[in-house]
């Protein structure tokens, strides 16, 4: 098989389940925030006393391994539930999260959905790379309930963009109106950071897959329309591309 073929199959042959990215774990590194979202997330977890959501688990993964690693301490949140919006992840988080007693909830904010949780029955709200509705956030928070969240910036990758065409999906995306959402709702913010830093990519092979992946990164993508610049990008490997990333955490009054 010739280059492009075996670039055309590896895109073809990535689909995300849950949210799992280990089939490029030899093939691409990624910077990290200087601070630390998951310790931030399980601090809070151990913190909790009400109750916890995790919205947008993906599969399940992230939020099981944070209820393992507080398990070890013997320390259990009084209840927990996650929330996923894209349909084919919802069994696989079940699954996931099943020995942890998680209820997993179908919901999806950016169609303007109700979350099916009662008014301010949680102390804390955990989002992950997940569009949220910062008026419900403020809903199910009780009193003294805290909101983290990580988000990709709407301006990610643009290198990729660049190479590939397509408008950027989600420029709305940024610090500023994360903040000023939460803000609006009536939380106050207590922590508001942006960074930059970079992934690389062993070759083209592994750029594209990523693609595969995360399809909202190149939009209508196809390797025989990119096929000199895949061709290009091979002849100078690593390639290197820019993550932006941004935290917010509020706390209702």
């Amino acid at each position: 098989m010739d280059l492009l073929g075996s670039l055309e199959k590896a895109h073809a042959d990535a689909e995300m389940v849950g949210w799992d990215f280990s089939r490029l774990d030899d093939a691409m590194v990624s910077d990290s925030p200087w601070w630390d979202f998951e310790d931030d997330c399980r601090s809070a977890l151990r913190g909790s006393r009400i109750g916890a959501v995790d919205l947008g688990t993906g599969g399940g993964e992230r939020l099981s391994a944070l209820l393992e690693s507080l398990a070890q301490e013997q320390v259990r949140p009084p209840h927990v539930v996650a929330t996923e919006g894209w349909a084919p992840n919802v069994p696989v988080a079940r699954e996931t999260l099943a020995a942890h007693g998680v209820t997993v909830l179908e919901y999806d904010a950016e169609v303007g959905e109700p979350l099916d949780l009662p008014d301010a029955s949680q102390d804390l709200v955990m989002s992950r790379h997940e569009v949220y509705d910062a008026g419900e956030i403020a809903r199910v928070l009780a009193p003294g309930g805290r909101v983290l969240t990580q988000q990709v910036d709407g301006l990610d990758a643009p290198e990729i963009h660049e190479w590939f065409g397509g408008e950027f999906l989600h420029p709305d995306v940024t610090l500023a109106g994360y903040a000023q959402a939460l803000q609006d709702a009536g939380l106050r913010i207590d922590t508001a950071d942006s960074w930059h830093g970079t992934m690389r990519f062993r070759d083209a092979r592994a750029l594209v897959t990523y693609i595969g992946l995360v399809p909202w990164d190149a939009p209508g993508f196809t390797v025989r329309a990119h096929a000199q610049r895949l061709l290009d990008l091979e002849a100078s490997a690593p390639i290197v591309v820019t993550q932006r990333r941004f935290r917010v955490y509020a706390t209702k009054p």
